[in-house]
């Protein structure tokens, strides 16, 4: 189903993106792996109010709901939000929380990388500061987890694929379609090419390893948004 799933889309990828032979078969791959690693995992056997914690203390990954529910934000001490969805929040929470809002439609037409040092920079900023960020978009499966792995790619020099592999342990949703999967490609391969993320050591988790995470503790959601660029 994977492969159908990318056929119908390779013809617009080679005209619009000039994706490659090379680039066309690593998407492949992660088609794969994404259709493999969610039939190994058990499937929610309930439906969650609270975003999934993808980095322990500090960053979540959610829905537009959630980003829309102060009480919830309040009671996770969340203070940022990044909005990736094409819909503004409400007033009430823009004026009580820390937005970035990436004003972007979910289609194979946006350009999402654009933004990705944007992003990237404001949720290492979080990081330092030690506060708690939501990253969502419309139902919190393409756009936002495009959003988050950018981000653990960047600053826990790891593969895509790796990337993706811990998102998906506690976000079983997430997946960005096939658009942004080949601008994270090329974002990773950018990565590497300044050596933030270096191959020839071949030992990315050692680098800079991802942060224990309990997975009991992380939640499954139905909903997230992805929008373009605008602080507030």
């Amino acid at each position: 189903m994977y492969r159908e799933t990318l056929g119908i889309t390779e013809k617009f990828l080679r005209d619009k993106y000039n994706a490659t032979d090379d680039e066309i078969a690593q998407l492949n791959d992660l088609y794969a792996f994404q259709f493999e690693k969610r039939s190994s995992m058990p499937y929610p056997t309930a439906a969650t109010n609270h975003p999934s914690l993808v980095l322990d203390g500090f960053l979540y990954h959610g829905d537009i709901y959630h980003a829309s529910n102060g009480k919830l934000l309040k009671e996770l001490d969340i203070k940022h939000i990044i909005d990736v969805c094409d819909c503004e929040l409400e007033k009430e929470i823009v004026n009580n929380f820390n937005v970035l809002w990436i004003n972007l439609n979910d289609d194979f037409i946006a350009d999402i990388k654009k933004y990705f040092e944007t992003t990237n920079q404001f949720l290492y900023e979080c990081k330092q500061k030690k506060e708690k960020v939501l990253v969502h978009c419309q139902m919190g499966i393409s756009r936002s987890s495009s959003v988050v792995l950018a981000y653990l790619m960047k600053y826990h020099h790891d593969t895509l694929k790796k990337a993706y592999d811990y998102l998906l342990e506690r976000r079983r949703v997430a997946g960005p379609n096939a658009s942004f999967l080949l601008q994270l490609l090329r974002y990773e391969k950018e990565l590497r090419a300044t050596k933030e993320i270096d191959e020839s050591k071949n030992n990315d988790d050692k680098q800079n390893p991802f942060e224990t995470v309990d997975i009991n503790e992380t939640a499954t959601v139905s909903n997230t948004q992805t929008n373009n660029n605008q602080m507030t």
